[in-house]
C-alpha cells in the first residue's frame, strides 16, 4: 500500500517529468512550442466537463454554419449549371428548317415536325418514328421539354408540345 508520503513523491516526480518534457520541447523546437501553445492550454482545460460541453456546443454551431454554407453553394452551383445548360441548348439551336447538330436524329425529326405543324403529341411521334407504344414517344418528348427544346401545353389528358422559337 502507498503511504501519504509515497503518493506525494509520485506526484512530484510526475510534475518534474512534465516540466522536463516542456523544457525539452522548447529547446528542440521553439516554433512548435509557439504553435502548440493554444493546444496545451486546451489540454489543461479538457478535464473540466463544463469546458467540454461548451467546446461541443461550439463545434455543433460551426457544423450547422458549414452545412448552411454548403447548401447555399450547392444552390448557386445548381442554378449556374441550369443556366449553362439552357444557354448551351439555345445557342446550339439553328434556324427553322435546318437540322440540329447536337441532337440525335430522332430528336431532330421530332423538333422538325413540331416546327412544321406548330405542335406535336406522343401519338404523332409514335407513328413517325415507328414506336410500338406511346411511352417511348412520351419519354422522348418530355426529355426535349426538360432540355428546353419544346414547350408543353396540357389540356386534360391531351398533352401537346410546341416548337420553342
Amino acid at each position: 500500500m502507498d503511504t501519504h508520503d509515497d503518493s506525494g513523491l509520485k506526484e512530484n516526480l510526475v510534475q518534474e517529468l512534465e516540466k522536463g518534457k516542456e523544457e525539452l520541447l522548447k529547446k528542440l523546437s521553439p516554433k512548435f512550442n509557439e504553435l502548440s501553445l493554444d493546444i496545451q492550454q486546451i489540454m489543461e482545460f479538457s478535464k473540466d466537463p463544463v469546458f467540454l460541453a461548451v467546446l461541443l456546443f461550439k463545434l455543433a454551431e460551426e457544423r450547422e454554419k458549414t452545412n448552411s454554407a454548403m447548401d447555399k453553394i450547392n444552390e448557386k452551383f445548381d442554378s449556374i449549371m441550369f443556366a449553362l445548360k439552357t444557354r448551351n441548348a439555345e445557342e446550339h439551336l439553328q434556324p427553322a428548317g435546318q437540322k440540329f447538330s447536337v441532337l440525335p436524329e430522332q430528336d431532330q425529326v421530332i423538333i422538325g415536325l413540331a416546327e412544321k405543324s406548330g405542335s406535336i403529341d406522343a401519338s404523332a411521334v409514335q407513328s413517325v418514328l415507328g414506336y410500338k407504344g406511346k411511352n417511348a414517344a412520351s419519354q422522348r418528348l418530355n426529355k426535349l421539354y426538360k432540355e428546353g427544346m419544346l414547350r408543353k401545353v396540357q389540356s386534360g389528358k391531351k398533352v401537346l408540345y410546341l416548337a420553342k422559337i
